[in-house]
């Protein structure tokens, strides 16, 4: 069948186009066949088409008209929707590159034709500006963005945001930027008067779910570097010194999180490990029974407790599952004052094998719904991650004691002398300030073991360490050295002090009998001299004074049998 119209001959020729560049040069072509000098046609930028002809126009243009107008608005959202794509495509892979965050918000402001986009924060109970991400419509491809205006967001416009709801008003367009999860972040088209076709919001909320998942991959890379640093932390040292750094840790990666704090059972009592934000001297001498943490203050049941799941509290039931502490060995009811400013927490109990023997708050002040379902599934991990890497901390520090713990006396032994020998010889160097060290051997502990025994000659080696233990001046330290040899270190004492010292444990022992034998310690003295960075002059000088005060005591002896 021949096409008749005008209409029916351009229509096929236009409809096989697949950009707005082709449909223009087919309407050019076109056109010029048809109506030969009487149609105007703009440039691709321009599409405007007008009848020159010098009779009316015939109602084939006008159809024309209609057709190019709908076309063109169907090739310009699929365009518009490649770009974006490709934008997004492109943008996948560097969301922490400064450089790709800069040439991604260019394109989007030239391609909305913006005031400035800016990207946004869902923290402190408001969406605020990230200071980096940010672009002005007179911006230069280099150097740093420009400050911008803050745009201001009601209550109900962050709470749209936060449900991923996309928000138009008179002065631009937010767009929430999120995947999985609840969006944190957001990005503000600012255009005042500017209209946003269904078609056109379409394809922003496709943009905003690709940005989720680049925002998510980074907040996942950021959450393995910090697991990599906790761990170093906590396997390299005191776990007691890993408690704050954990901590900051938690609050760094949990989205919400304002402040925290950490308690650790001790016992049968939790204890305040760590704080963040909160006053350390309101919570030092603070701890809570097992039931109170578990029954009160988490609330979700014991079988939730055994399994670590994360509780969310908000407003009032902050207040009712409180059950009372302890500060100091006195029993209050109630809460801690510091509870009164928060407005949620997020709650975890970190365990091991079904024990609980840490618990983690997370808290924010300002915003009673900081916390959503990506808190929790982080607080989750996390706590799992910490129970794993403190659990193993744990028995590290504990393998570490037992090698420098003597079973018998439960005195640190010659191992833990030998190190801290060198380190308070340091340290006595470089502050300026005495160390002493008293060496003593049990006097006829042979004859002890020969008549009673060993069991009778380690009762009497346990009760001169506790003798030992009693007589140490604070900030001292005793040690089982060898057999029924034993050291007591006496940082910032002088010789004189020591011996005084000595005198004390001497009257101690006194009247003290093992069956027949009196329990005697025979001691020696001495003071670190300047020019012994390690105390190796110090060991030799009291070990020196203990064989001395070893011959004089045998002389003594041997006088007396005469």
């Amino acid at each position: 069948m021949t096409a008749t119209s005008p209409y029916e001959r351009l229509l096929p020729t236009l409809l096989v186009c697949r950009t707005l560049a082709d449909l223009h040069a087919a309407l050019v072509k076109g056109l010029a066949q048809e109506w030969p000098g009487q149609v105007a046609l703009g440039t691709p930028q321009n599409w405007a088409l007008e009848w020159r002809g010098e009779e009316p126009a015939p109602e084939a243009f006008g159809r024309v008209c209609q057709a190019v107008d709908h076309l063109r608005a169907v090739l310009g959202q699929l365009e518009r929707s490649a770009r974006l794509d490709e934008l997004a495509l492109k943008f996948m892979g560097r969301g922490t590159d400064p450089q790709a965050v800069r040439e991604t918000l260019e394109r989007l402001r030239d391609e909305f034709s913006l005031t400035h986009i800016q990207v946004l924060r869902d923290q402190w109970g408001g969406l605020r500006p990230e200071p980096l991400w940010a672009l002005g419509a007179q911006s230069g491809s280099d150097g740093p963005f420009e400050p911008l205006p803050p745009a201001a967001f009601s209550r109900p416009e962050v709470l749209t945001c936060r449900s991923g709801q996309l928000l138009v008003r008179s002065d631009g367009l937010l767009l929430p930027v999120g995947s999985r999860w609840r969006p944190r972040l957001a990005l503000w088209f600012a255009a005042a008067g500017r209209t946003w076709p269904g078609d056109v919001q379409r394809q922003l909320m496709r943009l905003g779910r690709a940005a989720g998942v680049e925002a998510e991959r980074i907040q996942t890379e950021r959450r393995l570097r910090v697991l990599l640093s906790m761990q170093r932390q906590l396997l390299d040292g005191n776990p007691e010194d890993a408690y704050r750094p954990l901590l900051v840790h938690a609050l760094q990666l949990i989205p919400g999180a304002e402040s925290g704090s950490l308690l650790v059972l001790e016992g049968k009592r939790f204890r305040y490990a760590a704080a963040v934000t909160f006053d350390e001297g309101e919570l030092g001498s603070v701890t809570f029974s097992i039931e109170e943490t578990r029954d009160g203050w988490y609330g979700l049941g014991l079988s939730a407790w055994q399994r670590g799941v994360p509780r969310i509290l908000r407003g009032p039931s902050l207040q009712v599952q409180a059950s009372g502490f302890q500060r100091g060995g006195v029993q209050h009811g109630g809460v801690l004052p510091s509870v009164h400013s928060i407005a949620s927490t997020i709650g975890v109990p970190i365990l091991h094998h079904g024990e609980v023997y840490a618990f983690l708050n997370i808290d924010s002040h300002t915003d009673p719904d900081a916390f959503g379902k990506d808190s929790v599934e982080v607080a989750a991990s996390f706590a799992t991650q910490a129970a794993l890497l403190l659990h193993e901390a744990w028995q590290r520090r504990r393998v570490w004691q037992a090698a420098r713990t003597d079973v018998l006396t439960g005195l640190p032994n010659r191992r833990a002398f030998t190190e801290q020998l060198a380190q308070e010889a340091e340290r006595s160097g470089q502050e300026n300030t005495p160390l002493s060290l008293l060496i003593g051997d049990l006097a006829q502990f042979k004859a002890i073991n020969d008549a009673a025994g060993h069991m009778a000659g380690d009762a009497a080696l346990v009760e001169v360490a506790e003798v030992l233990c009693r007589c140490a001046p604070p900030g001292t330290q005793a040690f089982r050295w060898a057999g029924d040899e034993f050291a007591l270190l006496l940082p910032g004492i002088t010789l004189e002090q020591a011996e005084v010292v000595k005198a004390q444990i001497t009257a101690e022992l006194s009247g003290r009998f093992s069956g027949a034998q009196p329990l005697r310690l025979t001691m020696g003295a001495a003071q670190l001299s300047s020019g012994d960075p390690y105390g190796h002059a110090l060991l030799q000088a009291a070990d020196a004074a203990m064989y001395t005060e070893k011959r004089r005591h045998s002389r003594s002896y041997d006088l007396t049998c005469l």
